[in-house]
């Protein structure tokens, strides 16, 4: 579920994966450097009002005048609802990658890593060397994301926090939120899979 406002943008996704929890990994690209505060786990529930929401039905709706204009926001309003920035998680990895961890912290039963890169190979490389199970051809589909300045938001599943239903891992869905004048919806990525 994507959701746009003025510069906010938020995302949310529920995960249907299928196999052993630790070999799960999300890579997602966002413009901006990700704060633990910017990504909170859900429930599924409200994956369900959604789908109960968007299902077929009936209904009357009534129309906002179309020539109405929105107040524009002022620079100085927005200063206080963006994330402050903080100083990177640790040190750049080695510079044969060209990547380096700009935050790093847990959500739920997520690992998460923010990522910059300066090479599309280095970060494919980096993040298979650092036991992320991503699909092979990946790297074709990192170089616009990379060349585009992207971060990337990388999550991997701590296996001793999942839940069990069914014998199957119960993954929590993961909303994050982030401020950028430009807006793009991430689905490069997902072709690989």
């Amino acid at each position: 579920v994507l959701l746009r406002e003025g510069t906010r943008t938020v995302l949310s996704m529920q995960n249907n994966y299928q196999g052993p929890p630790e070999d799960f990994a999300m890579v997602v690209p966002v413009p901006v450097v990700l704060q633990k505060e910017n990504v909170k786990t859900l429930t599924k529930e409200i994956f369900d009002h959604v789908d109960q929401l968007d299902s077929p039905r009936l209904v009357e709706y009534w129309e906002q005048d179309p020539c109405y204009e929105p107040p524009r926001y002022m620079e100085s309003d927005m200063a206080g609802a963006l994330a402050p920035m903080a100083a990177p998680a640790e040190a750049p990895m080695p510079k044969q990658y060209g990547v380096k961890i700009e935050a790093q912290f847990t959500v739920g039963e997520y690992e998460i890593v923010i990522l910059s890169a300066t090479d599309s190979s280095g970060l494919d490389r980096w993040l298979r060397d650092s036991n992320y199970k991503i699909p092979s051809g990946s790297e074709p589909l990192l170089r616009p994301y990379v060349q585009s300045g992207s971060k990337f938001f990388v999550a991997k599943v701590d296996s001793k926090k999942v839940t069990f239903k069914d014998g199957m891992a119960a993954l929590s869905p993961l909303r994050f939120h982030y401020d950028s004048d430009s807006f793009s919806l991430p689905v490069r990525l997902g072709l690989v899979n």
